[in-house]
């Protein structure tokens, strides 16, 4: 491959970007990386770099030069297939607000190749704090050394641990030493406190030693307790791996850690967040994890979109390959787009009011964009517009049934979702309500054992006026598995 000063790269857009698109990515590239604003030491290089990128590219004389100059023969348009699915088929114009959804399903049309994959450069950053002693912490060396086992050559690893101080315990690399790292982990002993901040500040550093825009750039938390004082300092940090292209999954041990902080740091990042309830599942999670991160086509996949001024985004969440909520705010992060897996999501929509005399409602229109990390320019983007006829009749319609069973899965984590927020916000008696609600409806599904559960839980809330920590967590979890199939066909 040609090397070349990639001024797309540079600036995140796409070879066909246009002069607006061109500009915008230009002023939001400048207002991250300014000196004046951003203390960093690689600011201000970066910022000079998409200075002199943008004077070439938004000249259209000097832009021709440099696409004849870098040569490259690869198609614009990403590999990608994009279908959508719509809870209703029409808009019936109503007198108030109504709901809207819209399944979003993205599939790689690329071939999968041994020598089409992406190489990794992943850091493991592992909680070794008092809490892990015992069986949590054979367990998790013994998966650490499975792992290690299976970077390729071409790979690079890296692992770090935590409890109120973080070492990196195997350096980045991947010519380093097996035995001596296996002996590095296996020596591994618990003590301290929890304060992931340090980890996460250690583990980014290691990870930006061996950072490569053909690489797949991914941290993998692994804690089972709650960080005190830094949380905020943590999601900023996020933010900051997100810029430089690095993804961020958690996992979360037992029933201490704080789970609503995992999910935003995760999810932020377009990253998953799970919650490992026996030592068994640990092992499953990490094969798969590193599985999916070597079969990436697309990475760090984000939605654009821009609503109509009587629409509002009330809800995001990720369906396909990992289950997980996404954030509101543009742009959305969706994570990772796999050779031979989809990328689906639903987003609920509430149209506020129809427009009069309107017979075609856009409820929104923007665009999907993608970083492909094996292509020379590695920007991609994908056109969304979603809109629906209004119709005078408001019969009832029946929606796909892929999107039915995603809507109906959706409801019940939603459920649980508003039963721990009455909870928190004290109002126990309609969080108790809802629960008993979701019990039923998992009676009707099957799912007696998840059912059993709930009620325990609703029992307890009006006992001690609040979750208890297991049960809690059972049914957030619980309750997010049965979405696994959903949305899928």
């Amino acid at each position: 491959m040609v090397k070349i000063n990639n001024y797309y790269s540079k600036l995140k857009v796409s070879r066909d970007a246009t002069p607006d698109e061109l500009r915008y990515a230009y002023f939001e590239a400048a207002r991250r990386l300014h000196p004046d604003t951003n203390p960093s030491p690689d600011a201000a290089e970066q910022f000079i770099q998409i200075q002199e990128a943008y004077e070439t590219l938004s000249n259209p004389e000097k832009r021709l030069v440099y696409d004849a100059n870098i040569n490259i023969n690869e198609p614009i348009d990403p590999a990608v297939s994009l279908n959508l699915l719509y809870s209703r088929a029409e808009l019936p114009r109503l007198d108030e607000p109504q709901l809207f959804y819209a399944l979003v399903q993205l599939v790689s049309t690329a071939e999968i190749s041994e020598h089409e994959t992406p190489p990794l450069n992943i850091c493991l950053v592992l909680d070794r704090s008092t809490s892990m002693q015992g069986t949590r912490m054979d367990m998790v060396k013994a998966n650490a050394i499975q792992i290690l086992r299976q970077i390729r050559p071409d790979d690079y690893f890296s692992i770090i641990v935590f409890s109120d101080r973080a070492e990196v315990l195997v350096q980045s690399s991947h010519l380093f030493d097996i035995v001596k790292a296996e002996a590095e982990i296996s020596l591994l002993q618990t003590g301290g406190g929890t304060e992931i901040y340090q980890g996460l500040l250690l583990g980014l550093s290691e990870l930006k030693r061996n950072q490569k825009p053909a690489y797949i750039n991914h941290l993998i938390l692994l804690t089972d307790g709650r960080t005190y004082g830094d949380d905020e300092a943590c999601l900023r940090l996020a933010e900051e791996a997100v810029a430089n292209g690095i993804g961020i999954s958690s996992l979360g041990f037992g029933h201490e850690y704080n789970d609503a902080f995992l999910d935003k740091l995760a999810g932020n990042s377009g990253g998953s967040s799970m919650h490992i309830s026996a030592t068994k599942d640990l092992h499953k999670y990490l094969v798969e994890k590193f599985n999916s991160l070597g079969r990436v086509y697309a990475e760090s996949v984000a939605l654009e979109l821009q609503l109509h001024e009587d629409v509002e985004l009330r809800y995001a969440f990720r369906l396909q390959p990992e289950l997980g909520r996404l954030n509101t705010e543009f742009p959305i992060r969706l994570g990772n787009l796999q050779y031979t897996k989809n990328l689906t999501f639903i987003l609920e929509f509430l149209v506020k009011r129809l427009p009069e005399q309107v017979e075609d409602l856009q409820i929104a229109k923007g665009r999907i964009i993608m970083e492909l990390p094996l292509r020379s320019v590695p920007n991609a983007r994908f056109k969304l517009n979603i809109s629906r006829p209004i119709s005078d009749y408001s019969e009832a319609q029946s929606p796909n049934s892929a999107i039915l069973r995603a809507m109906s899965s959706l409801t019940l984590y939603r459920l649980q979702e508003k039963a721990r927020q009455e909870v928190i916000e004290g109002d126990l008696n309609t969080a108790t309500r809802h629960l008993q609600h979701l019990a039923t409806h998992l009676l009707s599904l099957g799912e007696r054992e998840l059912a059993h559960t709930v009620l325990l839980e609703a029992e307890h809330i009006q006992k001690a006026k609040q979750y208890s920590k297991e049960g809690d967590k059972k049914i957030k979890y619980g309750t997010r598995a049965l979405l696994l199939t959903s949305g899928t066909e």
